[in-house]
């Protein structure tokens, strides 16, 4: 889902484990929360989905931006005009940004994480997994509110429901899980989300 421009967070990011950070805010057009994670590598950070902050990260040096699906451009582009991050995205998602880069055709924007396509939801719709911190960075594909729960994407957001649930199988084992919308799942991440399908 794409953020209205004028859509920031109310908070300043909040580390949740070492390293990884998240921020959010509630956009009245989408009628759901809208979540930002950034992870910190060694000279850089990982950026996906981002939403606009009031207070900034400390940034090491530089960043790239990866979008989860043809959804979640946000504020992509404030973050690129301002830091120089490029965004990057699925070669099939359909997104309106000049010099948007394209992971496999470009490169690889982020070699230390596993990029697991999830054909079935939005166009696009990528989970990416980092091995050594056990964690699955999530776009739309399952999704975490506080008045719903854990769910995978409800059938009406879909491209096409049966394939969502299929392609969730892929998914490795891993125990922290992120969400574009809702709260952090940390431990026992991937039995849940298993659970679920």
């Amino acid at each position: 889902m794409s953020s209205p421009p004028h859509l920031i967070s109310a908070a300043g990011p909040l580390e949740i484990l070492p390293g990884v950070f998240r921020w959010s805010a509630d956009s009245p057009a989408h009628q759901v929360e809208l979540a930002s994670h950034a992870i910190r590598e060694s000279r850089r950070l990982v950026i996906f989905d981002p939403i606009r902050l009031v207070q900034g990260l400390d940034l090491p040096g530089g960043g790239v931006i990866l979008l989860t699906n043809e959804n979640h451009l946000r504020d992509a582009a404030a973050w690129r005009r301002n830091f120089g991050f490029p965004v990057w995205c699925a070669p099939e998602a359909v997104v309106d940004l000049p010099d948007l880069l394209r992971w496999g055709a470009d490169g690889d924007p982020a070699p230390d994480w596993i990029r697991i396509s999830l054909p079935g939801g939005p166009a696009g719709e990528t989970a990416f997994y980092h091995p050594e911190r056990s964690l699955v960075v999530f776009g739309d594909a399952v999704v975490h509110l506080a008045a719903r729960g854990l769910e995978i994407l409800p059938d009406k957001y879909c491209a096409d429901p049966a394939r969502l649930r299929e392609s969730l199988k892929a998914l490795p084992r891993f125990n922290h899980a992120l969400f574009a919308h809702g709260d952090p799942l940390l431990g026992n991440a991937s039995d849940a989300i298993a659970a679920l399908r």
